[in-house]
């Protein structure tokens, strides 16, 4: 079984290493989309409290803050941290498991391309934590690469340490997230070419 631990903390001098070199990386048209699709499914409820976690450098919960909600992020990493803290975001080192917030804190939560690094053993808990923290009938996203399952380390993977993934095909992610909300749309996009791995983009209802 992978040690969660060991995963985050492997994560987090990965990550750490690499956070200047994010933060210059260009949005892409596909992310902006579906900022802006989450957005509006937010504004359509009045939801405005927003929980990033994973929120890497800052970018998604930037653009989320400008339209006018209230954002906090969290991420693993120190550097991401303070690079989210510079864009004027209120951001706090927290991993998964351990989100210290209240029960029922947020109207909703964003999670991009973030739990794909959580150990298989552990999701069921991870989803739990998310459930908590966002109040009931409140809105999450989450995007994820997969349309296959897979777990560890990729060995072409550029980062130092090397990052450990876990991948869902989609029917088995659905059968996992449907244990804890309510799907309201799971959308595949278009395949990645470095990879071969699709986008899950999917949109829940936390349960009342």
């Amino acid at each position: 079984m992978t040690d969660y631990r060991l995963v985050a903390s492997e994560l987090k001098r990965a990550y750490d290493a690499k956070a200047e070199q994010r933060d210059r990386n260009p949005i892409r048209d596909w992310q902006k989309a579906l900022w802006v699709q989450y957005l509006q499914s937010l504004q359509d409820e009045d939801l405005t409290s927003l929980l990033e976690i994973g929120a890497g450098t800052g970018q998604a919960a930037h653009f989320f803050q400008d339209a006018g909600l209230e954002v906090v992020c969290t991420d693993l990493s120190p550097e991401m941290v303070r690079l989210c803290r510079e864009k004027g975001l209120a951001a706090y080192e927290m991993d998964f498991l351990r989100l210290d917030f209240p029960d029922g804190r947020f109207d909703g939560l964003f999670a991009q391309n973030c739990l794909l690094h959580v150990p298989k053993a552990d999701f069921a808990d991870v989803l739990q934590e998310i459930r908590r923290v966002v109040r009931p009938g409140g809105l999450i996203f989450i995007v994820m690469h997969g349309g296959r399952s897979f777990e560890g380390v990729r060995e072409e993977d550029f980062y130092e340490p090397k990052r450990f993934y876990a991948l869902y095909a989609d029917d088995e992610l659905r059968r996992i997230l449907e244990r804890f909300f309510q799907i309201l749309s799971f959308q595949v996009i278009a395949r990645e070419e470095e990879s071969g791995d699709s986008r899950q983009a999917i949109l829940l209802r936390n349960r009342r």
